[in-house]
């Protein structure tokens, strides 16, 4: 049953990354970036049985939704390089976009393929008016890929987070930020 689920979420790709459904074995890589201070971004670090009610509702957004987190992979290996999520939660005005990443995978322009072809989808596919990312201000490789992906800082924060609006591909100068 859970095949049938999984092979519904699409699988996006760029030159070197494949975005697939989560799979319950991807959870051990999900533990190492929420269960360490990597997560200190992310409202961590959790313990592991934080980290998996986090995982599963993660999942669980695509049957609520009808989209929501992707394990990303390297093409070349099938490795799990992290999560690239658009989420919505309880409260939300607005769907998010968000990344999380292993240490390993960090400075090699993953997050930023991966980013962008989840944006994309976010708006061609499934046709979102609006996309935000919620970043920490001390957080400066996600302000970084913020910038790189042409997001506009909000000037006001929310719950200490800055807000970053991401613009559909038809308003934007640039097709290919």
């Amino acid at each position: 049953m859970a095949q049938r689920i999984t092979a519904q979420i699409p699988v996006l790709e760029t030159a070197r990354l494949r975005l697939r459904a989560p799979l319950i074995t991807d959870f051990q890589v999900y533990a190492r970036i929420a269960c360490s201070r990597r997560a200190r971004f992310l409202g961590g670090p959790m313990t592991r049985e934080e980290a998996w009610d986090d995982f599963a509702r993660t999942c669980s957004v695509w049957l609520w939704r009808g989209h929501g987190a992707w394990v990303m992979m390297q093409k070349a290996d099938d490795v799990p390089l992290g999560v690239v999520l658009l989420g919505f939660e309880p409260g939300d005005q607005d769907p998010e976009l968000g990344i999380a990443l292993t240490q390993a995978a960090e400075g090699q322009g993953f997050a930023l393929e991966a980013a962008r072809v989840a944006r994309d989808y976010a708006f061609r596919a499934l046709e979102f008016p609006r996309l935000v990312s919620y970043v920490s201000p001390e957080n400066t490789r996600a302000v970084a890929l913020m910038e790189k992906l042409g997001a506009q800082c909000e000037p006001a924060l929310l719950n200490g987070n800055l807000v970053y609006r991401h613009t559909p591909p038809s308003a934007r100068m640039d097709p290919h930020s």
